[in-house]
């Protein structure tokens, strides 16, 4: 890493990996699950994530730039850190994309945003889980199941997602306000929301939940 090398992430024809392989791969071992949560809150060295990770920074740093160099996160410059100037990384920059914008995508835009966007949820729910905040939690919500919908279905239901997301940004924003008067933290509750068309065709008659037929 040098001083000239560019702000942000690495561009998809020069990374190691690509989307489709870069996303399983970020999150297959602890040591780069819980890099990538911590720069969910900001910009660190790979010093500074070894000694909140409790690890020796030899061990940490080959995967923090295995990351970078996957596409995984973004190169965020240079800081001062222990005496000297080291290279920072930080979580991926994600833009807000509406239906119509995504609609005029190309294939592989859609692969390398969407791959960031599930490798965000993965992360969080296995740090999450391997910490066993999410196993401790008494107010847990882990919902999934598959539907079988028709045009006016998918429709329907991209629109109750939509208005859900909507209500809780609105949540978030009441339970700032008492926050801000009562003077408390908070705790910090992550919230994802999926709908997509299933990869294999076979039908599930029942759902995941469903009697399954012997």
């Amino acid at each position: 890493m040098t001083n000239e090398q560019a702000v942000g992430r690495v561009p998809l024809r020069k990374r190691k990996r690509r989307p489709e392989d870069a996303l399983p791969h970020s999150v297959n071992h602890w040591i780069r699950v819980e890099p990538l949560a911590i720069l969910n809150e900001g910009e660190f060295s790979t010093g500074e994530i070894a000694r909140m990770i409790g690890e020796d920074v030899k061990n940490v740093r080959p995967h923090v730039l295995d990351l970078y160099r996957s596409g995984c996160i973004e190169f965020a410059g240079h800081k001062l850190v222990g005496g000297g100037m080291r290279p920072v990384y930080r979580a991926l920059v994600l833009p807000v994309v509406y239906d119509e914008t995504y609609r005029k995508m190309s294939l592989e835009e859609r692969r390398d945003l969407n791959s960031a966007v599930v490798q965000g949820i993965f992360t969080e729910t296995m740090s999450s889980y391997r910490t066993d905040h999410l196993n401790q939690d008494e107010d847990l919500c882990l919902l999934w199941d598959a539907l079988n919908l028709d045009a006016e279905g998918r429709k329907e239901l991209l629109a109750l997602l939509t208005a859900t997301w909507e209500g809780a940004q609105a949540i978030n924003g009441r339970a700032a306000n008492r926050l801000a008067k009562s003077g408390k933290a908070g705790e910090t509750t992550f919230v994802g929301l999926l709908g997509f068309e299933r990869g294999r065709s076979g039908r599930l008659e029942s759902g995941y939940h469903g009697v399954k037929k012997k």
